[in-house]
């Protein structure tokens, strides 16, 4: 009976077990990179701490204050929230492109859209659907805990 190569050449056995490993370390870390931040209020936070703009994410909080609708230009719902870490962001919502959502001061929320740095904590839009983006996100979403719906 024959045997397998690899069990005559112990350097090339070796050689694969560590083609193995490599290969799956880099499926793994492709597999992290991929997957969207997990922690909201660390990225948020992060974001501020480093003067960051533009950065999708998705982040939960409480809401503290309502505001007046921004009326200049395209009409925006405002409301404040404050995250798990403490965190204050202004959350900025397109009443053209998506329905106004009915929170109240004390609702818990999460929120899916762009944040932007401001001294204050930031602020986060887009949290609508969006058709004009192209690309998989395809806009952001307001989920009320209180109702379950999602506002789009």
């Amino acid at each position: 009976m024959k045997r397998a190569y690899a069990q005559h050449h112990p350097v090339v056995l070796a050689r694969l077990i560590a083609l193995a490993i490599i290969i799956a370390a880099g499926v793994y870390a492709y597999w992290v990179a991929s997957r969207p931040a997990t922690d909201g209020a660390a990225a948020a936070q992060k974001a501020f701490r480093d003067h960051l703009s533009d950065l999708h994410l998705t982040v939960g909080g409480t809401v503290t204050r309502l505001l007046a609708d921004d009326t200049e230009g395209t009409p925006h719902q405002r409301f404040i929230i404050r995250t798990r870490l403490g965190q204050t962001l202004l959350i900025a919502h397109n009443l053209d492109l998506a329905p106004r959502v009915p929170v109240q001061t004390g609702d818990r929320i999460n929120v899916n859209g762009i944040y932007e740095w401001n001294e204050h904590g930031g602020l986060v839009h887009q949290t609508h659907h969006n058709p004009s983006l192209r690309s998989a996100r395809g806009g952001g979403w307001i989920k009320l805990d209180r109702t379950g719906k999602t506002y789009r």
